[in-house]
């Protein structure tokens, strides 16, 4: 490793990082931030100082021990973490909602919150029976369900409570079942506001998203979910999925790192700072160069083309170096960089298309490097404090690194 550190050093000594800073005028607020009075603002452009040589490439540190349907899968509402959170009990995070068993003869209560095994906790906060003509509005290519049947969306929040993080919301396997008592179709194209399952979770994270069944006008007045996050199902419970008659609110996440998840450490104390390079794996090393900034104004200007972010999000642009010592050569599509906060759940990579983006595609080979901006899709208030966790293969164990 320390041969890897040397050169790697050297790398970065002979091509530079080139920081790229904005101007005071990229800075402006953004104009939904009316409903976020207590937003933190993204960390200000300065000029940085010209670096003469290549930040120290260090190891990577040990891991230690709303009723209606809505057309946008969102996190559920924050709330403020404590700031000295309590040790958690068990092997769920401190301050982990309660959840109930529920079996096919007494399902959990329409709205309560079901424990489906592993830390995993799943809510039905809203049903709508015939989805069908918002179904095939949202996509020209989806087809229309088979005669006699409909599309039925369900909407529901998923949430994360252990401690071995991140795990993925791919994990848990949430079906319906419905009169005929077997398992419902899922097969309805593209619907809106489904929930991003391919999404890492870290403990007290929580999304709320659609997902939707093929069924016949006698399932929705008896249908159920039934879920399970247990590789074996050993824990699964069903839950009663009938039209709610008031608003349910979905349960909240426990917001920012906890005491006693794996990631904790690695996410506060252990992180990357600014301005150094650290090995990442497959002959990698990675580097912010300059604190986290708002280009939601620059991405939009770019291009025409380029859609504005969700509301009460903004588009985070982090300056990263990214260099090669392996053999051959590769490209920095090989290095997975996420962004995860204080809402403990990934944040999607990509805004569009503008000035100064990195160049993932170009081959680099051994001596060489590429930087540039890397783009996120963040919550107003999450971008303070965001960190970037980083792979440089499939094998490899994430780094992270700070991003203000």
């Amino acid at each position: 490793m320390v041969l890897i550190a040397a050169i790697v050093a050297v790398v970065l000594a002979t091509v530079g990082f080139i920081v790229l800073s904005g101007d005071d005028d990229e800075q402006s607020d953004e104009s939904n931030d009316t409903d976020q009075s207590n937003d933190t603002e993204a960390s200000e452009d300065t000029e940085a100082p010209d670096v003469t040589e290549a930040p120290e490439v260090t190891e990577a540190p040990d891991d230690t021990p709303a009723p209606s349907v809505a057309t946008e899968t969102t996190d559920a509402p924050e709330t403020t973490a404590a700031p000295e959170p309590a040790l958690p009990s068990g092997d769920l995070v401190a301050g982990a909602p309660a959840g109930q068993p529920g079996t096919r003869e007494a399902p959990v209560p329409l709205g309560s919150i079901a424990d489906i095994g592993d830390g995993w906790r799943v809510q039905v906060l809203d049903v709508i029976a015939d989805a069908t003509p918002i179904v095939m509005a949202e996509n020209d290519f989806n087809e229309l369900p088979p005669p006699g049947s409909t599309f039925t969306i369900v909407r529901i929040a998923l949430g994360y409570f252990g401690l071995d993080d991140p795990v993925s919301f791919f994990i848990p396997t949430v079906s319906g079942v419905g009169a005929a008592a077997v398992e419902l179709d899922t097969d309805c194209g593209l619907i809106p506001g489904q929930i991003d399952i391919f999404t890492d979770a870290f403990a007290g994270g929580v999304l709320v998203g659609n997902i939707c069944f093929v069924t016949t006008p006698a399932d929705p007045p008896v249908l159920q979910l039934y879920a399970s996050a247990d590789f074996f199902f050993e824990t699964e419970a069903f839950l009663d999925a009938k039209m709610p008659t008031a608003p349910i609110a979905p349960f909240p996440p426990v917001t920012g790192p906890q005491a006693g998840a794996a990631a904790t450490p690695s996410r506060t104390t252990a992180a990357v700072p600014v301005g150094t390079a650290n090995d990442v794996g497959e002959g990698w090393a990675f580097a912010v160069v300059s604190p986290a900034r708002d280009i939601t104004d620059q991405v939009l200007s770019d291009n025409p083309f380029n859609d504005p972010p969700p509301e009460g999000f903004r588009f985070v642009g982090v300056e990263v170096a990214i260099a090669f010592s392996g053999q051959g050569s590769g490209s920095a599509f090989d290095i997975t960089a996420k962004w995860v906060g204080n809402g403990n759940v990934e944040r999607a990579g990509f805004c569009g298309v503008f000035a100064g983006e990195i160049d993932v595609f170009a081959d680099v080979f051994a001596g060489g490097s590429v930087t540039g901006t890397m783009c996120f899709v963040v919550p107003q208030q999450e971008v303070v404090g965001g960190v970037l966790y980083v792979t440089g293969g499939f094998d490899s164990d994430p780094v992270y690194f700070t991003t203000s």
